[in-house]
């Protein structure tokens, strides 16, 4: 029974992605439409990752990998391009290419583990960015007149169900890795199950809360 639990990120990735698109109107540039995006990425690999393994016979670490490097980029842009002040922007360019450097570092010194386990390093750090980022965009909002209208905005549900999935998500994972936690996989189903409902939640609340003029 839990072992269907695996089908569920996909289906409230697909939902979310329907829901968004049924809001299309008011997403009115591209930076608005790029968290759509991110969202219909994450449905893709849900459904690609399986077929990956299903034809090829190969652990799909090769699009998580990959996936989580893309998906990590994509969520530096969208910040770069939202926060106002321009020392936080340099700096999130800046992590921008940090990031694609030690991806490329990951690639030369641990190809050989590209398909057989998850670049926790290259994950945690994108984690970390994203917090850091995340916090100046929220001093900018709470310190701005548009924080009393904070719920119209995409970005604000967008970021806050980013962090909390991966936040949450990142110790958990560690965990295993590091202190040799027993690897338990009903738990690690239930974890993704309950954080990707979260995640997902703030995603379609975004979408039908929003308002065109708030998503400049």
């Amino acid at each position: 029974m839990l072992e269907n639990l695996r089908y569920f990120p996909g289906l409230f990735a697909f939902i979310s992605t329907i829901i968004g698109l049924l809001n299309w109107s008011k997403l009115p540039n591209y930076k608005s439409k790029l968290t759509l995006f991110t969202i219909a990425l994450t449905l893709f690999i849900e459904i690609s990752g399986p077929l990956f393994s299903l034809w090829t016979g190969l652990l799909n670490y090769y699009i998580f990998n990959i996936y989580i490097f893309i998906l990590f980029q994509l969520y530096f842009y969208i910040l770069v391009k939202i926060l106002k002040n321009y020392r936080c922007k340099i700096l999130g360019s800046l992590f921008m290419i940090i990031y694609t450097i030690c991806f490329i570092l990951n690639l030369i010194f641990q190809l050989e583990t590209l398909g057989h386990d998850i670049y926790s390093g290259l994950y945690s750090l994108g984690v970390f960015m994203f917090i850091i980022l995340s916090t100046f965009y929220f001093i900018e909002l709470f310190n701005s007149s548009n924080v009393l209208n904070y719920k119209k905005n995409i970005f604000f549900w967008f970021i806050i169900g980013v962090l909390l999935f991966h936040v949450p998500f990142l110790p958990f994972m560690l965990s295993l890795e590091w202190f040799l936690i027993e690897y338990i996989s009903s738990i690690y189903l239930i974890v993704l199950f309950i954080l990707n409902l979260i995640m997902n939640t703030c995603f379609i609340i975004g979408f039908l809360w929003t308002e065109k003029k708030y998503n400049y």
